[in-house]
């Protein structure tokens, strides 16, 4: 009997969850199939093309694409945010920042669009090897903050 009301709460919950119209967050969702990137820095050109290619976009040369894209700066910068009583880094910001423009493959460039993405996190001598992995992690997440919005915006474009 108890199996079967356990069974029974977990078929409720999952039929509200669906109802409620929960969904993960998925890949780039784009209402174009093809695209030209071009200009930023080498990393994060490979980044922002292997994002479009898992969406499914391909990319593309600028006279075949159905929207260019190009990016006029791209920089990351870490600044001490705080120091300790002692003079010791205790916390550092992590800025990204994206200047770009883009267009259709007939249309006029579109004026410059900056976004950027900010983190702060907390840093300590004696951990140098995970608040590295720790800091490598935050900047591929605003990396993926940043792709992701500069898809939206190419998207709602016409």
């Amino acid at each position: 009997m108890q199996i079967f009301l356990k069974e029974l709460a977990i078929l409720g919950l999952i039929l509200m969850i669906s109802g409620c119209g929960f969904q993960l967050r998925g890949d780039i969702q784009a209402n174009f199939d093809s695209i030209s990137i071009s200009g930023g820095t080498s990393s994060f050109n490979k980044t922002l093309q292997r994002k479009f290619r898992q969406a499914g976009i391909s990319i593309k040369s600028a006279s075949e694409a159905k929207k260019i894209v190009e990016i006029i700066k791209n920089s990351f910068t870490k600044t001490i945010l705080t120091l300790t009583g002692t003079g010791v880094v205790s916390e550092y910001e992590l800025d990204y920042v994206v200047t770009y423009r883009f267009k259709s493959k007939d249309g006029p460039w579109n004026l410059p669009v900056t976004i950027e993405a900010s983190r702060n996190y907390t840093y300590d001598d004696s951990d140098i090897l995970a608040k590295d992995e720790e800091e490598k992690r935050l900047i591929s997440g605003m990396e993926d903050q940043l792709i992701k919005t500069m898809a939206t915006q190419i998207s709602l474009s016409k």
